[in-house]
């Protein structure tokens, strides 16, 4: 019985969770109006043709379509904006290099990557050869009895690396939430758990790859005979990836795809060349907010939100706004 709960139905809880979480946050992204051009770049913009830009001006502050399409391929497999990553001090006016976290969060990712291309041959039949051929050159096959996979060992390294930053670094520390540890800790436990059932306490993998071929074609009634002839400990490492796909969507682990819906980084920087017109304003040229127009005067339209009703949600705010002149000094901030 236990099989069938852990083997069975809590995989097809966790997919359909998790399938059903991701097309949610996707739609949501890409329905949400994006009212500011803010990409943010630190190479010298398109402007004058005597301005001339360099090939990392042009990926760094991308001006065409495709220049936009390199940053992100840059950003998605070389974390290229961790990569420049550094720490200023205003007290000592110094900069420290800070890219230590970019090498912690390569060595996680990539070999999670190697990870998850050799858990596919539980998914496919017959075993594609590359990572029939990947396996055994990670694995040093021939070097090491039994054969030890770099990636299974480098994954649970990078995660405590990323872990003990939040936990001994003081700005990391304050920034950090308990939702931030749990995710390294819950990723921690299922890799040890399976590094656990690898070297120490082995599973039948055959029957492994049986139950999980038959729960792709919706087999329940052979899974679930399969199930529990499965060792325990194939149940802790299972649930506890199960979980992981269910929590996936809802926590910050959805970077991983909300990276593709972030205005910083999918926008071209073409100011200069292309009026930005906000999508949440009808007309334009009607200012949202101007100086020197009292609040009850001003004049807001809006596709989602008419004016009324946002002056009701922030009356106390926007009435002292207007009686300080709509200054804020920087003690307010």
């Amino acid at each position: 019985m236990i099989g069938v709960i852990f083997g069975v139905i809590v995989p097809y809880i966790a997919v359909a969770i998790f399938v059903a979480g991701v097309v949610y946050r996707f739609v949501n992204w890409a329905n949400s109006a994006v009212p500011l051009k803010i990409p943010t770049t630190g190479g010298q913009q398109k402007s004058f043709p005597f301005i001339k830009r360099t090939i990392y001006d042009r990926f760094d502050s991308p001006y065409t379509w495709w220049e936009t399409v390199g940053r992100m391929i840059l950003e998605i497999f070389m974390f290229r904006s961790l990569l420049k990553n550094t720490r200023y001090y205003l007290d000592r006016a110094s900069q420290k290099d800070a890219r230590w976290l970019w090498l912690f969060a390569i060595l996680f990712h990539y070999s999670l990557l190697l990870v998850l291309i050799r858990h596919s041959r539980f998914f496919l039949q017959p075993v594609p050869e590359f990572v029939e051929m990947l396996s055994e050159i990670e694995a040093f096959k021939g070097v090491f009895i039994p054969s030890v996979y770099i990636s299974g060992l480098a994954i649970v390294a990078g995660l405590f690396l990323l872990w003990l930053r939040r936990i001994f670094l003081s700005r990391e520390r304050t920034l950090s939430l308990p939702s931030d540890h749990f995710a390294l800790i819950l990723l921690l436990a299922i890799t040890i758990s399976g590094n656990i059932m690898r070297y120490f306490f082995k599973a039948d993998l055959a029957a492994v790859k049986e139950l999980l071929m038959n729960l792709m074609v919706f087999n329940v009634g052979k899974a679930a005979a399969i199930a529990d002839s499965i060792e325990p400990i194939f149940y802790i490492h299972f649930a506890l990836a199960s979980f992981l796909l269910a929590y996936f969507p809802f926590s910050k682990l959805m970077h991983a795809g909300g990276v593709l819906f972030t205005p910083t980084r999918n926008m071209p920087n073409d100011n200069r060349a292309k009026r930005h017109i906000n999508p949440w304003d009808s007309d334009p040229s009607v200012p949202i907010l101007t100086k020197g127009i009292t609040v009850s005067g001003m004049t807001f339209t809006s596709k989602k939100l008419d004016w009324d009703t946002y002056y009701s949600m922030y009356t106390d705010q926007l009435d002292e706004i207007a009686e300080s002149d709509y200054k804020i000094v920087p003690e307010e901030l």
